[in-house]
């Protein structure tokens, strides 16, 4: 009996040699989330913001910008479910870095907390565990994006809070 064929998404993925795993793309490959960071930061200081996300002209536009750059093939909702994810994670980055008594390694974005202390930050937010592993990727383009925006998300907290 022949072999399957793939759909034609997952096929243009293989086209492209892009790690792809039950429908999940991978953001590890290299300068991917970089370049993903910079246009999405271009895409809002050219066309502003929907709610605290891009404008569907925009995804369409970081989406052109990846495949030209990385040969990386995403649609919008992969790509929205990871931008979530970046804004996220840098509002638990913001609240620790915030507190007076944690010192971070400006150079790796590691924090230096206890066991303890890692335990109780991460039931008041569980992207705060994931910064125990694996640092805030480029966190001066998240803060420049993601500064206002996670202000203004419901259930999150802003650096006010």
């Amino acid at each position: 009996m022949p072999a399957a064929m793939p759909s034609s998404a997952a096929a243009h993925r293989l086209l492209f040699n892009q790690v792809v795993t039950d429908n999940r793309i991978s953001w590890k490959v290299e300068g991917v989330e970089k370049t993903f960071l910079e246009a999405c930061l271009h895409e809002v200081t050219v066309n502003g913001w929907e709610g605290s996300s891009l404008k569907a002209l925009s995804w369409r536009n970081v989406n052109e910008t990846l495949k030209i750059e990385h040969n990386f093939i995403a649609d919008q909702n992969q790509m929205k479910n990871h931008y979530d994810y970046l804004m996220s994670k840098f509002g638990a980055f913001l609240k620790l870095k915030n507190k007076t008594d944690n010192v971070s390694n400006a150079t790796t974005n590691i924090f230096n907390l206890s066991k303890e202390e890692w335990e109780l930050q991460s039931k008041s937010n569980k992207h705060v565990d994931s910064l125990r592993r694996t640092p805030l990727p480029y966190p001066d383009f998240c803060t420049q994006l993601f500064e206002g925006a996670t202000a203004t998300c419901i259930h999150s907290w802003g650096p006010t809070s």
